[in-house]
């Protein structure tokens, strides 16, 4: 049975003592169900945006991860576990983004 019949089912009779029986009116009923189906809306909306969101996040991160994963393998395998080398890297790294830096704050104060 659907949670809707059995909304019905439970609002079309009420019991109010042991012998007294009050029936909803149809409308009523079909307000409930009607509010009922709004909360539901609302809440499967919310979740699908939330689990789009997230989805959407960790597809960013295979992506850049998946594009650039072989890249960071053939610097580890360059690297082989020796410190020297590591240091000479990291160096080599920080003088390209200062360079990068430099070049961007030029290029930011030339007018056209």
């Amino acid at each position: 049975m659907y949670r809707s019949q059995e909304i019905l089912q439970i609002f079309s009779k009420i019991y109010l003592s042991q012998n007294i029986i009050i029936y909803l009116p149809h409308d009523i009923i079909k307000y409930i169900l009607h509010y009922e189906r709004d909360i539901l809306y609302k809440k499967t909306l919310y979740q699908w945006i939330k689990i789009s969101e997230i989805f959407l996040s960790r597809q960013k991160q295979k992506f850049f991860y998946e594009d650039i994963k072989n890249t960071f393998l053939k610097e580890i395998q360059d690297i082989n576990g020796n410190f020297d080398y590591l240091k000479k890297y990291k160096s080599k790294i920080f003088k390209i983004k200062k360079e990068n830096q430099i070049y961007m704050l030029y290029l930011n104060s030339v007018r056209y």
